[in-house]
């Protein structure tokens, strides 16, 4: 065998701690695999080690696992021995590759099982204890004295299912329970805390925002299936007004908001914590600054929460190109900009538009993500009463000044409505003087030629005229 000497420093890792990061809630299930042929590498024979005969499911208990071992060997140099190298790799290929903590001895690598745990997380950039699929490729060393050769050609192995382990078990969602929906753990629905698209075990955070007063606790998704209190997470003191603590399952306590308003509750089921965050009464609208109005913010028009749910929407013209930003107030003191994905944020930058129209925009603070769109909206009319019917809108036109949509058109007795873009998606009916997202049909009385008037300038109140000629 042809040797390449080179002086080499082998590090042996003391490993890492074990994890403590959740337990896996999609564990692999038993499963074993046929022994590997031996590969022979430049006269050794090489196996995969005896801890890789079954799908590997780690636990807390911390034990030496068999990664690779030597069968058979060339003839070596009395008092020469066998040092390993290994990676783990998540395809055959080896793009992606990181680095396992093994120790060698008796012709064999070995490593902890909190160092595989560890490992396979940093390979695959999470810490949900969910089962992986990896590849072993072994590098082997014959060091004698300070001297070591390398044999040239890797054994490599796999797949192996691997399922890290952690101690905290996180469940996909939660929900509140209490006052505001008198206990009922049977219809949470509207209770649902909001997460992001990260698994749970990345990202343990979780928010609710809604209007509440009283005492409240935390219920898990399998206790919201099965409709079960035993589970349920509360506070070691009832009715405690703090804004922060811990939750647990063994706590029959409840936290409690004293008086009724807007409130924020997070909870972080990594640390099993909870904060209240208190954002008293919501606002009635928000500012909307931007290249549409020279950004002058005292002057900006506004969106509108009529159910002051942190919900709001309003109508504005906009250029192709034209950047925007929402506040809650006439100041920057805290602006609303591009957060990615038709979300908002803080930090973000500007909002754009890339086409010229007349946009509706909405926006919703009432959950994180925060969220945005901008639509833009051509009006016609529909219903019987139009010349149409219920099946082509009546086009209208837009007085930018205003944002006021006007047609003159002949009606018949009937209905009408008001629809954007020759859809239903958004369509405006009920009282002229306030009409409202999916409202009733609008009646005609008598048939004649009409001045009809769709009114959208001011986000709080869209209302229309209907004027006989």
């Amino acid at each position: 065998m042809k040797k390449i000497y080179f002086f080499l420093a082998i590090l042996i890792a003391a490993g890492f701690s074990a994890c403590t990061d959740g337990i896996g809630l999609d564990v692999a299930p038993p499963q074993s695999y046929p022994q590997e042929n031996p590969q022979v590498v430049d006269g050794f024979t090489v196996v995969a080690g005896s801890a890789f005969n079954a799908a590997l499911a780690l636990t807390d208990e911390e034990i030496a696992l068999q990664v690779v071992k030597v069968t058979a060997t060339p003839a070596l140099a009395e008092g020469a021995t066998i040092v390993f190298r290994t990676e783990i790799s998540d395809t055959k290929d080896f793009v992606n590759v990181v680095e396992l903590p093994v120790t060698s001895a008796d012709n064999a690598a070995t490593t902890l099982s909190s160092d595989l745990g560890e490992a396979v997380k940093k390979l695959f950039n999470t810490k949900a204890p969910v089962a992986h699929s990896i590849y072993l490729r072994n590098y082997l060393y014959i060091q004698d004295g300070t001297s070591a050769s390398m044999v040239p050609a890797p054994a490599v192995f796999g797949p192996y299912s691997v399922t890290p382990y952690s101690n905290i078990q996180i469940e996909p969602a939660y929900y509140l329970v209490g006052d505001v929906n008198g206990w009922n753990i049977g219809n949470l629905d509207a209770y649902k805390f909001s997460h992001s698209d990260l698994s749970v075990y990345d990202d343990p955070i979780f928010t609710i925002t809604l209007q509440m007063s009283g005492n409240f606790k935390v219920v898990p998704q399998s206790n919201e299936d099965a409709a079960s209190w035993e589970g349920v997470l509360g506070n070691p003191v009832d009715q405690n007004t703090d804004l922060d603590g811990i939750l647990g399952a063994n706590f029959t306590g409840a936290m409690r908001v004293a008086e009724s308003q807007w409130v924020k509750i997070t909870i972080n089921m990594m640390e099993s914590t909870y904060t209240i965050e208190l954002l008293g009464n919501a606002p009635r609208q928000l500012y909307v600054p931007g290249g549409h109005q020279g950004w002058v913010i005292e002057s900006a028009p506004i969106v509108y929460s009529p159910n002051l749910d942190w919900k709001f929407d309003g109508y504005i013209y906009m250029e192709a190109g034209n950047e925007f930003k929402f506040t809650p107030a006439p100041n920057w003191n805290t602006a609303y900009g591009d957060g990615g994905n038709g979300t908002l944020s803080t930090s973000g930058g500007n909002l754009t538009v890339s086409e010229t129209g007349f946009y509706r925009l909405t926006v919703d603070l009432s959950q994180e993500p925060y969220t945005y769109t901008a639509t833009a909206t051509n009006w016609g009319l529909i219903g019987d009463a139009t010349p149409g019917g219920w099946d082509t809108s009546t086009p209208m036109t837009l007085n930018v000044a205003t944002g006021e949509w006007t047609v003159t058109t002949t009606l018949t007795g009937g209905t009408f409505k008001f629809r954007a873009n020759d859809g239903w998606d958004i369509n405006l009916g009920g009282d002229v003087n306030n009409l409202t997202y999916g409202g009733n049909d609008i009646p005609v009385a008598e048939a004649g030629a009409y001045l009809i008037t769709l009114k959208l300038g001011d986000a709080s109140v869209y209302a229309c005229t209907v004027v006989k000629q």
